[in-house]
């Protein structure tokens, strides 16, 4: 989960395709979310941080990320995809469908 949480962070961040603040708070809260396995991660590597509140905060930070992200997809407004002739004409792209 932390891998693709990293990942659609680095990808929003790139593409811009969803809000910026949403990309940066998805690398935090996969960092925190990545010390709240510090219990099981300790076990195989020895000296690995545990932090005991970070567990409460990350989980429920990445809850809250991962909510926040699917509120952010479903009220982003639709586009219509412009064809090849649209684009090399300079037509406007064509507002969402009724």
């Amino acid at each position: 989960m932390i891998c693709w949480s990293v990942t659609v962070s680095v990808i929003i961040l790139q593409t811009r395709v969803l809000p910026r603040w949403l990309g940066v708070t998805g690398l935090a809260v996969s960092a925190l979310y990545l010390f709240n396995q510090g219990d099981i991660l300790h076990t195989a590597i020895p000296g690995f941080p545990v932090f005991d509140l970070v567990g409460l905060i990350g989980s429920t930070g990445w809850g809250l990320w991962v909510a926040a992200l699917g509120v952010t997809v479903l009220l982003r407004p639709i586009r219509t995809p412009m064809t090849a002739v649209e684009v090399s004409a300079g037509i406007p792209p064509a507002s969402t469908p009724p």
